[in-house]
This record gives structure tokens, sequence and C-alpha cells, in this order.
């Protein structure tokens, strides 16, 4: 079905009048499903220079969405967006944004990806994607010269993530085109379904995947479109300077060969590793799977377009009950997820789950997440064998875990009930089984013990999308120096994990630097990671050599404010309430039994007032009027009247059954 590009005038924007030139951005392809139409829309100049693009964007652009409007719904859109210097000259900005509401929590989803996806949407002249609506029958996007057809997708409709990429590919290729695509998970709606590009990036966190796969929607491919961004001399320089800082950091020759897998070992040491299910933040097996042994399964190496660092790999297994295995190498929450947490020391098992979850599309962190959950359960009593359809779980047991992902990924049986996530499983299960349920927000907690790093138990609690580490990725509190320490948080405590001194103004700024560079596009292992700076001050000057714009640090941190701000508005308006700015009980009432931190529980609650001042909110929590006129956001909050109390988190996952075709006729969760 061919659809028509027309260009309708650029819709104004709220907030005080921006100053400066708006660097060549792109416009947005505003898609709807139903009657299959695309319209190329200029964003608006005054937004573009208020938020920029990627995370910031799509958080401006939300605040349109009506918040009654469930996930699922028609109506609800799904957003691929961009950051602003996406697809440039700048080291590091691969990144593409993907947003709307969630089907796992009902709450803010947002999530970002890598690869080359922001680059072909920008070599279209495409800024990002607005999508609304339900296909007739299952259906892909296709862009390229500019232009957008939806594509019939029936065959490709119940294939993995790989096997619909390899016909995609082939069907578009030679050269590979850019591919967005759900699994099998996201077709039949599980709560924790994400997205895959091409190479093995995912957007992983928030069910992204059961957004799109209730539009029936299997992919979107993006044909280099041959546009590039001119580079001036300035430009060119400041991305060698950047490129220069990266590789003299400390960490640079750890991440380019190991990415981030060599950390697991480190945090077994902090006492932080979350291990069986949050049981203990020790692993006896930790050696096993951490990267600098799980290399030997490491073939070639590769790297983001753009990128110096190069911290992908492909993984090969050749012995064992999992050779012949060919994926991608998990990076250190994936590797927590499927060793740790789930009793798993055997570093090809890891590597076969997390593969699978991929093949599925099925979020990593959460199905490890939730699966811990599950064992938990069936250890303590909770449920037995008449629950799980026969299956055995036990810590350790991966042929179990192994039957569960894929009744997830084809909502069958008892796992088909825990693609829902914790929170959901735990209602439907009962009998106290929210005692063993990890989560804030419906999100479940990822792979560092709250208890041992109260920087990154804040974080959790006050994620934007809940129980999250990368949105806000305090990492300071394991790695900043003495004076730098005090200079941005006032007191050299703040270094400390096991105190609360500090915590409330590094998780502000770590925030705040995080959503940032998600509206920049940058990727936060080279900036936070190796850089480690957390001023932003190298960011602003690259991103103002690259676009030729006068972008400040200060700029880029009110960019980051407004974010955030108008993340915390929307997740109010759709029924999020700052009480739920907490940690499970489990983590205040249960001390660590080893490790460093032996003795330590963490409650979060006596931080809240000092991050709620630092941040601009009032003391319930919510960004002030002064706030949001300091940031030209006046007017925003007037969304939240009249409150809406109820989300879709507590509702039965709802059919996403494409209509009058053979894929129909496949399995539904139970409960639908």
């Amino acid at each position: 079905m061919t659809t028509i590009h027309r260009t309708k005038r650029a819709r104004g924007a709220a907030g005080s009048e921006p100053s400066g030139a708006v660097p060549v951005f792109g416009a947005a392809l505003e898609v709807n499903l139903g009657p299959g139409t695309a319209v190329s829309v200029p964003y608006d100049p005054r937004a573009l220079q208020l938020m920029l693009g990627g995370r910031g964007l799509n958080a401006h652009l939300l605040q349109a969405a009506d918040p009654r409007t469930d996930p699922l719904h028609p109506d609800s859109p799904l957003l691929v967006t961009t950051g602003l210097l996406t697809g440039t000259i700048a080291p590091g900005a691969t990144r593409t944004h993907v947003g709307g509401r969630s089907p796992l929590t009902g709450l803010l989803g947002s999530s970002s990806t890598g690869g080359d996806l922001g680059y072909a949407l920008r070599s279209n002249g495409l800024g990002g994607l607005i999508i609304r609506g339900r296909a007739e029958r299952p259906a892909y996007l296709l862009i390229e010269d500019g232009h957008a057809t939806l594509r019939d997708a029936s065959d490709l409709w119940g294939l993995d993530t790989q096997q619909a990429i390899a016909v995609l590919v082939e069907r578009h290729g030679a050269p590979a085109p850019a591919v967005l695509v759900i699994g099998p998970a996201g077709e039949t709606g599980a709560r924790i379904a994400c997205l895959l590009t091409r190479r093995g990036h995912a957007a992983g966190r928030t069910g992204m995947g059961a957004l799109m796969g209730s539009k029936l929607l299997k992919a979107i491919v993006v044909v280099d479109g041959g546009r590039r961004p001119q580079t001036s001399a300035e430009g060119r320089a400041a991305a060698v300077h950047y490129i220069d800082m990266l590789r003299r950091s400390p960490h640079f020759a750890e991440i380019a060969s190991f990415g981030t897998t060599a950390s697991v070992v480190w945090a077994d040491d902090q006492g932080v590793l979350a291990t069986r299910n949050f049981r203990s933040p020790r692993f006896e097996g930790v050696a096993a799977i951490d990267g600098l042994n799980m290399d030997k399964y490491v073939g070639s190496r590769h790297s983001c377009r753009g990128c110096p660092v190069g911290c992908k790999a492909k993984v090969s297994v050749t012995d064992g009950p999992y050779a012949g295995l060919e994926g991608e190498r998990p990076d250190f929450e994936p590797i927590v997820a499927w060793g740790s947490k789930v009793g798993v020391d055997d570093p090809r098992a890891v590597l076969f789950l997390h593969d699978l979850c991929n093949r599925l599309g099925l979020d990593s962190l959460s199905a490890g997440a939730t699966v811990a959950f599950a064992i938990e359960l069936f250890e303590n009593g909770v449920v037995g064998l008449e629950d799980t359809g026969g299956l055995r779980l036990a810590w350790g047991h991966v042929e179990a875990m192994e039957q569960l992902l894929r009744q997830m990924g084809d909502g069958s049986g008892f796992g088909g009930m825990l693609a829902g996530g914790v929170r959901y499983a735990a209602k439907v299960i009962g009998r106290n089984a929210q005692a063993f349920a990890y989560h804030v927000r419906g999100l479940e907690l990822t792979a560092f013990d709250p208890r041992g790093a109260y920087g990154t138990a804040l974080g959790y609690a006050v994620s934007p999308r809940g129980g999250d580490y990368s949105a806000v990725y305090a990492r300071h509190e394991f790695e900043v120096g003495a004076d730098h320490a005090r200079k941005l948080y006032g007191d050299d405590r703040a270094r400390d994990p096991h105190s609360a001194v500090g915590k409330p103004a590094m998780v502000v700024r770590s925030m705040v630097v995080s959503a940032a560079l998600d509206s920049l596009g940058m990727c936060k292992i080279p900036a936070l990671t190796l850089l480690n700076e957390y001023t932003l001050e190298s960011e602003a000057e690259l991103a103002s050599d690259v676009t030729g714009t006068q972008l400040s640090a200060a700029d880029l941190f009110a960019v980051g404010e407004r974010t955030v701000s108008l993340e915390r508005l929307f997740t109010l308006a759709c029924g999020g309430l700052a009480t739920e700015d907490d940690l499970p009980v489990y983590f205040r009432d249960r001390p660590l039994t080893e490790g460093p931190a032996t003795g330590l529980t963490v409650d979060v609650r006596p931080m809240l007032p000092e991050f709620y001042e630092l941040s601009g909110w009032s003391p319930e929590g919510l960004p002030t009027d002064v706030t949001l006129l300091r940031l030209g956001l006046a007017g925003a909050a007037g969304r939240l009247e009249p409150p809406v109390a109820d989300t879709a988190s507590d509702d039965a996952p709802r059919p996403v059954a494409p209509p009058d075709t053979d894929a129909g006729s496949r399995t539904r969760r139970s409960g639908q």
C-alpha cells in the first residue's frame, strides 16, 4: 500500500520563546497504519530548541497524548526519534529513542537503541516517526528515497527476529537496510516484549515491542537514502578531539575489548551483584560468567557506525549442549539477568538464554528478573507443579528457564502469564507473591543490589521509567575523585556507595545528564563510562562545532531538566503517584549478609525531600510552576487536571491477534 507525502504547517509548542538557530534535523513522518497514510511534518522549531531530539523530543510529543488512552489502543502513539547528533560525525552519536505509553507499567514508555537505524532515518531526511493506528493485517513499514510504503507482513508474522530480519535484508538489500523488528513476544502482546535491530541492539525496556505488536506492525525497514549532513572543519576537528579524549580515558582498552562484560566480578567484589532474586549480593560462580572468561566465545568485534569504542561482538558456541549458537555478546546487565540473578554459572547457558530472548523479542532484563521471581516462588512453595504445568523450577535449571521463555514468546502456560512482568504476575498468583516481586512502578529492578549502593537505590526509586539504572546512570558513587565529588555534590562522602550524603545531588545530576545525552543521541558508554565527567562541557563543545549552533553546558542541562520534568508530568497524568518513589520493603527490612555492605539495608524515603528540592519539584514530588516557567514549559502542569487514577497495568493483557490471517490462530496468553 503506497503512501503519499504532503507537508503540514508546524504545530506550536508550549514554552518560552527560545533563541538561536535551529540545526538541520529532518521532518517527522506521521504514519497512520489504519488507512495506510504517511505525512511529512516539519518539527516545531521551538520544540527542537527546547528539547533537541531523541528522548527530549519524545517527552514533548507525549504531552499531546491523551493519558486516558490505553497503551494498546490504536490511537496510542509509537514514537521513534533520532537525537540531535544522530547520523552526524559526532562520535558515539548513534542512538534512536523509542517512546509511548508503556504496556508494562501503564506510564512512561521509553527505550533507546544503537546501531544504524538513526543513520538510515536521517539519510532519508527524517528526524523520526510518529506511528498511530492499527494495520488491517500484519504489515511492515518500508522507508526508501524519503518515501514510505506499507507492505504485507503475513509471511513474517510468527517468525523470530533473526528469521524476519534475514527475509527483509534479502528482500531490500544490498546494502543491508536498517531494521527494527518485533518477535513472537511482541505479536502475542507480552508486556515485556522489546524491539531488535539488525545487529542485535535492543530497545529493551518498558514493553515497546507489545506497543508495536498491538499495531500489527512487524518491522520498520529503512533503506539508506544517501543524504549526509555537511560537516565543517570545526566539526571534524571537534570529533577528532572527542575521540582522542575517549582513547586516553583509563578504561578505554577494557571497554573496547570486553564492552561492559568485565564488570561482573567487579560488582561481586563491591557486594552489589544481584544474586538469586536479590537473596545475596555475591555469587559463587561469578568468575565463570564474567566477560574475561566469556571472551573465549567471542568472534568478531564490531562498532556502531562512527564510534571508536567498538564494544559490541559476535559470539559463537562450539561445544556443549548449546553448540552451534551464533549471536550477539550480551552486555553486563543481561549477563547478570541470566547469570547470578537466576543462579546460572555456565557462560554458554547465559549466552543461550540471552540469545533466545533476542530471537523471541523479549527484554532480557525483565525476562531474567521475572524468571528469578518465579523460581523463588517455587522454592518457597508459593507456586507448585500444578501452577507451572509440571515445570520444576530451580536455580540454575536452564531447561526449565528455556521452557518459560518459549511460553513467554507464544503466550501459553505459566510463562505466558509471567510475560506480564513481576507486578502483574504477583497480582494474578496472589498468595503473598508480591513479597518476592522487586520492581518500581511495574518495571523490574536491574543488576545492582540497592542495599550496597545508595545512589543506585535512589535512582531506582525515582527513575523516569521505573526501576532502572541506565536512565539515571549514577556511576559516580563508584568512581569519582574526592575533589570532583565536592565540586559537583558538595561533599566527598557522595563517592561512598554506603552513604546517603550527597546522593540526592548525584542522582539529580545523573538523571539530567542522562536525559540530555539521550536527547543528543549520544551513547552513555563513551560519554559517561569512559569520560566520566558529568559536566556536559565536552558534549556541548562537540555539539556546537558539529551543528554550527551555539550550545553551552547550561543549555544541555536545561534540555535534560525539561525532559525529566515532562516525563514526570506524563507519568503523573497517566496515574503514577509520587508515593511510588520508593523501593520494595524487602530492601529496608532485610540486611545484606555478606560482602562489603554486610548488615546494611536501604531506605530512600529520607533522601526524597532533598531530591525533590534540587529537582525544582514540590514536597509532593511535582514540578513547580516556577521551575516550569524557568525551563520554558509554562502551563505544562495543566495536564494534571483532572487526575487519572487508573492505569492499564492492573488489567489483563489485551490480545493483538491479526484479523483474518493464519497467524490469528496462534496461542494467546492466558487471561486474554
